[in-house]
């Protein structure tokens, strides 16, 4: 009776034993899933559609009305941002380079206007909740670009002057996202952008016989942008 009392116990012990090694070897697997952690730097790289509109106003009323003319083009960015997270929020900094491609044209009787930007540079503040591995932000900032527009009006079917607007040129932009962490340093985003730079006085080299330095007129150019992108997080 001893005997078996103490093999009894010994077995226990070591069945005991072999139990707690094996949860000490699965539990790895049971461990809660750390909470994502969206505070720090990040490199990207985006990429979309643009689209991109463009308008010509003759405040002296001597070139007919022109429609808005837009075009839809390719546009890829590079990306670089900072975020701190407080709880659920989330707010940072982010600025970009985007290169832009599809150029707008609009076409009427005795004018034709052509429109666009070359590419388009951003620094903008962004904020949002995060739920657990998903952020949706609102982001929104200052805008540069390098604008080309162009009238030329016609007569007889020669042109007849020429209107333009070549440089650099400050705006705003605002948008709306989401983004996914998919492990602790790799995330993946969708965004909607709208970026408006404003209108500005036309140069006047010639239009018509018409004293150029009593001409005004306005170009005007808008970008709506649709982009997806990798973001690696330091």
């Amino acid at each position: 009776m001893k005997k078996l009392f103490l093999a009894t116990v010994s077995v226990l012990a070591l069945s005991r034993a072999a139990f707690a090694a094996d949860l000490e070897t699965k539990a790895p697997r049971y461990q809660a899933v750390p909470a994502a952690n969206w505070t720090g730097s990040y490199l990207g790289i985006q990429g979309g559609l643009v689209q991109q509109n463009g308008t010509f106003q003759d405040l002296n009323g001597q070139a007919p009305a022109l429609p808005n003319a837009s075009k839809l083009g390719g546009t890829v960015s590079g990306v670089l941002g900072y975020n701190w997270q407080h709880g659920s929020f989330v707010y940072g900094l982010e600025g970009d380079w985007s290169w832009l491609g599809g150029k707008p044209t609009s076409d009427a009787e005795f004018f034709r206007s052509s429109f666009g930007a070359d590419w388009v540079a951003t620094a903008r503040g962004r904020a949002g909740l995060a739920v657990d591995a998903t952020l949706l932000y609102l982001t929104g900032g200052l805008a540069f670009g390098h604008v080309k527009d162009n009238g030329t009006p016609f007569n007889v079917g020669s042109p007849a002057g020429s209107l333009d607007q070549n440089g650099t040129k400050a705006g705003w932009t605002a948008g709306v996202g989401i983004e996914h962490m998919l492990t602790a340093n790799w995330t993946v985003k969708g965004e909607f952008r709208y970026v408006d730079f404003g209108t500005s006085k036309a140069s006047c080299t010639s239009f018509g016989g018409i004293n150029c330095a009593n001409y005004r007129s306005e170009f005007g150019n808008t970008l709506k942008m649709g982009l997806v992108g990798l973001n690696y997080k330091f």
